[in-house]
Parts: structure tokens; sequence; C-alpha cells
């Protein structure tokens, strides 16, 4: 049944042309249940403890209240996802097959009064628990997009050990391929309501705000994704650091190894670094290297089913159409995104 709703989703967006190459949280699984996700196309499913978003695409405005949970109205559900303390869960994105590399981050915020009543789009409640940013020693899957994209279309989270209640977890994916241009980077939440149990004792910090925690500014946010390389990767995801008492972090790091890194890293490349030299991961000195040239890769020759306006049709590890409908054309934006103009 699950293949079936994903194919006839997938069918259906492919008219969508703001869809083409995005994609959702399709199930929340814990080590007792799988909990499914209404599709964005489809109508709300009352017994999800997902909050149903309204398009594949990223949230538009990364300043406004759609930051909080996604395009969709952030709407509380009645539904809420059982999970112990100190559980592992994980993020099944489906099909991620669209190349936007950038950090996956996982918040999350106590809802005070129940989620069913909460939107938690005001105050600094959010508290990152997890982080997978850029990682040179992790070869051929460096970001922690790459890993969901590479590796079964899964992420998983460590779930603090939390005092017992409701809680509003928030999952993400931000994608970097455009982001040399403001307002170019492309944030996907997701949000699911669980209920913690379990003999865990933990409260939550004080967080940052969604929306506010992310600055169109931010070197995090604002950077070209081509001057990240192994030996330049002075990149710092935007939202600060994990920050939870206890939290573990980096599930990208413990379970496909390369150190570490995860959070640590200072500063992000903005330009020519100023100075020879910075410190990255352990505070171990590391030469930064000014960043390479442009990349001048031409576009793809036209190939396989016209991709819709706004669609992607090439890049780096994409495989997909290259040939654009009539009346656009297939325009390199980066090395890592072509998108049909």
């Amino acid at each position: 049944m699950y293949l079936r709703r994903i194919s006839s989703s997938l069918a259906f967006s492919a008219f969508l042309p703001a869809v083409l190459g995005h994609g959702q949280v399709h199930n929340f699984i814990t080590a007792q249940k799988t909990y499914a996700a209404a599709d964005a196309y489809a109508s709300a499913d009352p017994s999800s403890p997902l909050r149903k978003l309204n398009t594949y695409g990223p949230a538009a405005d990364f300043t406004s209240p759609t930051i909080t949970c996604g395009e969709g109205g952030n709407t509380p559900v009645t539904a809420l996802a059982e999970v112990q303390a100190g559980e592992l869960v994980t993020f099944d994105w489906g099909d991620w097959s669209s190349v936007h590399p950038g950090p996956m981050m996982t918040y999350i915020a106590k809802c005070p009064n129940g989620c069913a009543t909460f939107k938690g789009d005001s105050g600094n409640i959010w508290v990152k628990i997890d982080q997978d940013q850029y990682n040179p020693t992790r070869t051929g899957f460096e970001w922690g997009e790459n890993i969901v994209r590479m590796k079964g279309g899964t992420y998983s989270v460590h779930i603090p050990n939390l005092e017992p209640g409701e809680y509003l977890l928030r999952h993400e994916l931000l994608g970097l391929h455009v982001a040399g241009q403001l307002m170019g980077a492309q944030f996907y939440p997701n949000c699911v309501q669980i209920k913690v149990t379990g003999s865990g004792t933990k409260s939550l910090p004080a967080g940052v705000a969604f929306p506010g925690a992310y600055d169109p500014q931010d070197p995090g946010i604002l950077v070209q994704l081509w001057q990240i390389t192994p030996t330049s990767y002075n990149y710092t995801a935007p939202g600060g650091p994990v920050t939870l008492p206890g939290g573990t972090g980096d599930w990208g790091v413990e379970k496909y190894g390369g150190g570490a890194i995860g959070s640590k890293y200072p500063g992000p490349v903005s330009g020519t670094p100023s100075a020879p030299s910075t410190t990255v991961g352990g505070n171990q000195p590391t030469t930064i290297a000014p960043p390479p040239a442009p990349p001048t890769t031409s576009a793809p020759a036209p190939s396989g089913p016209a991709v819709q306006k706004y669609g992607q049709c090439g890049g780096q590890g994409y495989s997909g159409p290259t040939a654009c409908i009539t009346g656009s054309t297939c325009t390199k934006l980066n090395d890592f995104y072509f998108q049909c103009l």
C-alpha cells in the first residue's frame, strides 16, 4: 500500500513544477510502530502524528512561520507517536533522489499544554539534538543530505533522556545547491508530535525560535556550495550547535564513521578567507586554501522526458532527464544544480 501511495503521488506531482526533485518525510519509525505521513497532495490523516505539508517543496520564506514545521500551515494534530526516552527513531524520506547537498538538523520543543494546541512558532523553545553537516573524511557522502540520498532514504536520531511528556520533534534537510543567492537556501522541515515515556529526567534548556533562528545573511545559509571542499571546508550549519546536555548528536558519524566532526566546525566559508589558516574540529590547525574558480561545467545534452520549468535538469550526481519543456532552457546555477529556466 505504501509503494502504491508513493507511486500515485509521484505520478501526480509530475505535473507540478514546484515539486520536482523535492520531497518530505513519509514515515516516522519507532521501536514499536511505523507512523505514515499523509502525502502532501493527499487528504490529511487524523491518525498520523506527523503534521501535514501541502507541497514537496521547501519552506518558501524561512523568515516566516512557515519555517516552523514547513509549508502547510503548521496545523497541530491530536495523534501522538509514543517513544521511550533514549530511543533511536528514524525518519524515512522515501525516494529522495534530487541532489540537494547540505546539513541534516533535528530539534525538539516541549508542548506545554499538549501538542494538539501547540504551534511552536514563538519563543526560544527549539533545542537542537542532532546535526550532521559537512564531514570531509566521509568520502563520497560528505554532507548529511548525502546519507538520506545515498544510504536508503532514512536518517535516525537519538531521543535524549527527557522527562516524560508531549514534545514536538522537528527534523530538517537544508539544501545549499542554490544558496549562493539571497533566500536561495532550501529548508525542508517536518514535524512529528511525540509522547516521551520512561524514566528520563532531563528538561529542555533554552533554545532558538522558529521563525527567528535563520537569518538570510547567516554564512551557513548564504554560501557558495562549490567553495566547500575537502581542502576548504570551514562551514557551520545555522541554528547553533547541538545544545541539549547529554544529547548525542551526529548520528551520521556514529553510523557511518568519519570522526566526530559534526557541529565542531568554526565559521563558514564565505568568499576568500581573510587569514591563511584557522582551526577545525578539536582545535587542530588546518590550512584553508583560497576557494577555486567556479566550475565551468556546461549544461548536459538534452535527453529523457521533458522537465517542467523550474525543475532540476542536471548537476553533479544527478541522473534524471535533462531535456526542458519548450520555452525553457537547462541553465547551470552551480556545479550541483542545473534548472529549467
